[in-house]
């Protein structure tokens, strides 16, 4: 008998409100999912003020149905890394992707199939924004995930993750606390938390030299073509608190399943290419033009993540960066574009790419489905 392997599976399932656990019900009706199988969620929902509760809705409510649903404890639960981002504009639907790790026969001939590895930083401490520390722990975290996905480093695809940026009553409590920490305007600050975790991918999966603590957030031209994090306050859901929680995707010969996944650089707004690109690489043959139905139907997941122009204008041309609402208009311009190529749009958009692809651009990724 032959030996079974680990065997990642995915799940797309729309939201119909920001608590919606209806179609993860209908999967487990179906007989399609368990819930002691998920290792892992992302999602696009719909909020965008600065008060969105709509991340922490979807958190709470998904391990709410796993705990229900499953028979892991809820300190196991809580570990299981949700990465969501918020600002379902446009056209854009708000859904989540269900990760999930089986055990079954390895796919004949030795192909190479998904494998995903999930990790959590050590709890971050405010007095590390400055330092090089912060690009250490979240570098390790990265090595973690590779090791869990029996990947090296070198060979991951893929990183999607968010992590946490300090208060301002954080900063007062490590001050009084005696560390020396200047004073980070709230942009900055946001800039080093997302882009240290940008550069920990780039230096553990691309051999990057160790930046300067200096470096982080303000030399744009280093980066990772492999990374989509997020930074937000810690959000009191799941795991032991402030860290870094991420998914990283690689392709591993002598998995089982039917996923493969590919990545591609965004060299700016309008690189709708770089999507051909990323399926491509993930395994599927497709055109440059909008994806055929049956192409369509293989499409599992796909992750963006981007930057506005440093300079205010894109392709030469001015962009009226001033405007309150350019960063959500910008999006769900991305929203439209990819959407029209997939003919399809569930995706995965985030912005504030720091150190995550070039000034402008971003990176994009993609999870398809290769069975014949």
């Amino acid at each position: 008998m032959m030996d079974l392997v680990p065997t990642i599976d995915a799940f797309r399932v729309p939201l119909e409100h920001t608590s919606d656990v209806s179609g993860l019900h209908r999967l487990i009706k179906e007989g399609r999912l368990r819930a002691d199988d998920v290792i892992g969620v992302t999602g696009k929902t719909e909020g965008w003020q600065a008060d969105d509760t709509s991340r922490l809705d979807a958190d709470r409510a998904i391990r709410g149905f796993l705990l229900d649903q499953g028979s892991r404890p809820a300190v196991d639960v809580a570990q299981i890394p949700m990465v969501f981002t918020a600002g379902g504009v446009g056209i854009l639907t708000p859904h989540i992707v269900v990760y999930t790790r089986t055990f079954t026969e390895p796919v004949p001939g030795g192909a190479s199939r998904l494998s995903i590895g999930i990790a959590r930083s050590t709890l971050i401490r405010p007095e590390w924004m400055t330092t090089p520390k912060l690009m250490e722990v979240n570098a390790d975290a990265v090595r973690r995930a590779a090791f869990e996905a029996s990947v090296d480093p070198r060979a991951l695809e893929y990183v999607v993750g968010k992590t946490y940026f300090p208060t301002r009553q954080d900063f007062v409590e490590a001050r009084a606390a005696g560390h020396q920490i200047p004073e980070l305007e709230l942009r900055a600050l946001h800039r080093k938390a997302s882009g240290a975790v940008g550069l920990g991918v780039a230096i553990a999966a691309e051999e990057m030299s160790m930046p300067t603590a200096e470096e982080v957030g303000e030399r744009l031209d280093l980066w990772s073509g492999r990374a989509a994090i997020s930074a937000n306050e810690w959000e009191p859901v799941g795991g032991d608190g402030a860290q870094t929680q991420l998914i990283a995707f690689g392709n591993r010969s002598g998995a089982g399943g039917r996923l493969r996944v590919g990545h591609a650089v965004m060299a700016d707004m309008l690189d709708v290419a770089a999507l051909p690109r990323a399926i491509r690489r993930a395994g599927l043959d497709v055109d440059d033009g909008p994806l055929s139905q049956e192409h369509r139907a293989r499409i599992i997941a796909v992750y963006v993540k981007h930057s506005v122009p440093a300079d205010g204008r894109l392709r030469g041309r001015r962009q009226v960066m001033e405007s309150p609402e350019y960063m959500k208009q910008a999006k769900a311009a991305l929203g439209g574009m990819f959407s029209a190529f997939l003919q399809d749009n569930l995706i995965w958009i985030s912005g504030s790419a720091t150190h995550q692809g070039p000034v402008g651009g971003g990176t994009v990724a993609v999870v398809v489905d290769v069975s014949g």
